[in-house]
């Protein structure tokens, strides 16, 4: 009698227990739907509000310039070819006097030495023979007496586009953010170097549409002080002495960094790092496309240099012309693209600050044999505090690491490492 109550109390205990963990877990499922799916017509401020973002996490961006798209195509794409003799032709000022077939593609130099130019339109190989990875775009720079434009600049001012580098924040004298944006300098107005600019990549050169994503006047005030944070860092490090750089209203110049534009969507123009599969091209490229992880992969980008002189660099990569495209098909919300970010910063114990920058979205291109699959996606780019804690110095700036986040914004699956 003492065993069949002590089988009845163990049945009753373990159907009890499993009832509380079904009821568990069915709450737990009904909270991750609520949590991970907001509603389609919800905006990001909205969404803010309703969500609990993990401790050290915050999201930084001003949510009223997210552009966002209800739909979008898939694209493929082949580097943009440029015909070099033409490009030769239209943009080369001085007589040429010598020319080359190098890896990148076909290479220019005109003869006078008070203002010498070089050019290299990039052909991916193709008039040597061989494969070089280095397509769809091509390189211009003028010297002059010899000199090249970033001789002086190149220490003041971080040529690239996207975040600063650890350099940047730690000594500040290549900060891009110091110098001032659409500003007009001495020599000529923002306006209408800028539309000197347009003119010359798209009449001349017949590049494809863009825009400007990032742009800066560097002025003879802010270098001036950007000069002196450098010597202070030569200190620092030692070294050889280098030669005292003299700089007047003569380096003044603007700084443009262009992006392609396809259906209104920016093509990314920074590197981030492939990690995961992706299945949105499968309609144009079966079987789906692998990113290996930590993959490098591509952006496309036009970066301009504007002095007194006129145009003193072009440097393009990338560029592409689209052959073929899917049906247009809807695309997740900012506030899921989001959440995805939210849910995975969520599983990590985070000990330092971590902030979302910025958030867009872009077509981001990746290789598919001798191709590319221009899809659409949400890029976030996050900032993580790196710095080496130290207790002696209250005033020390935080140095942040950077990373790109990217989520196939058909699928809603993330597609970097």
């Amino acid at each position: 009698m003492g065993k069949i109550m002590l089988r009845k109390s163990l049945v009753i205990f373990f159907c009890f227990m499993l009832l509380i963990l079904t009821s568990a877990c069915g709450k737990d499922r009904a909270n991750q739907r609520t949590f991970e799916e907001p509603e389609e017509d919800v905006d990001i401020d909205t969404f803010l509000q309703t969500v609990d973002l993990p401790e050290n996490f915050s999201v930084g961006f001003d949510t009223s310039k997210v552009r966002a798209a209800g739909s979008a195509k898939i694209y493929k794409a082949v580097p943009l070819e440029f015909d070099a003799d033409k490009i030769a032709e239209k943009l080369l000022r001085g007589k040429i006097i010598s020319t080359e077939i190098y890896a990148q593609g076909p290479w220019f130099e005109t003869e006078d030495k008070a203002f010498k130019e070089y050019l290299t339109v990039f052909d991916g190989g193709k008039s040597l023979g061989v494969e070089s990875g280095v397509a769809g775009g091509l390189s211009y720079s003028v010297y002059l007496n010899e000199e090249s434009f970033n001789s002086i600049r190149s220490e003041l001012f971080a040529n690239q586009p996207g975040p600063p580098d650890s350099i940047a924040q730690k000594w500040g004298y290549n900060l891009k953010s110091d110098y001032a944006s659409f500003a007009d300098l001495s020599f000529m107005s923002y306006k209408d170097v800028l539309e000197a600019v347009e003119k010359l990549l798209s009449d001349t050169l017949g590049f494809p549409e863009l825009e400007v994503a990032e742009t800066y006047s560097l002025d003879l005030e802010t270098m001036l002080k950007h000069y002196e944070l450098y010597l202070k860092s030569r200190e620092h490090f030692g070294g050889e002495e280098e030669e005292e750089i003299l700089l007047t209203k003569d380096d003044e110049c603007y700084v443009f960094f262009f992006r392609q534009m396809i259906d209104d969507i920016p093509v990314i123009n920074v590197i981030w790092q492939g990690g995961n599969l992706t299945d949105s091209a499968a309609d144009i490229s079966k079987p789906s496309i692998q990113i290996a992880a930590g993959n490098v992969m591509p952006g496309t980008s036009v970066n301009v240099r504007y002095d007194r002189n006129g145009v003193r660099n072009i440097d393009a990569h990338n560029l592409y012309e689209t052959v073929e495209s899917v049906e247009e098909k809807p695309l997740i919300s900012a506030a899921k693209a989001l959440q995805v970010v939210i849910d995975d910063y969520s599983e990590i114990l985070l000990a330092s600050e971590t902030i979302v920058e910025s958030m867009e979205l872009c077509y981001v291109a990746i290789s598919s044999g001798d191709s590319y699959q221009l899809i659409p996606a949400w890029v976030f780019c996050i900032a993580q505090d790196k710095s080496r804690k130290d207790l002696t110095d209250s005033a020390a700036k935080p140095v942040f690491s950077y990373e790109f986040y990217v989520i196939d914004a058909m699928t809603g699956k993330k597609i970097s490492s």
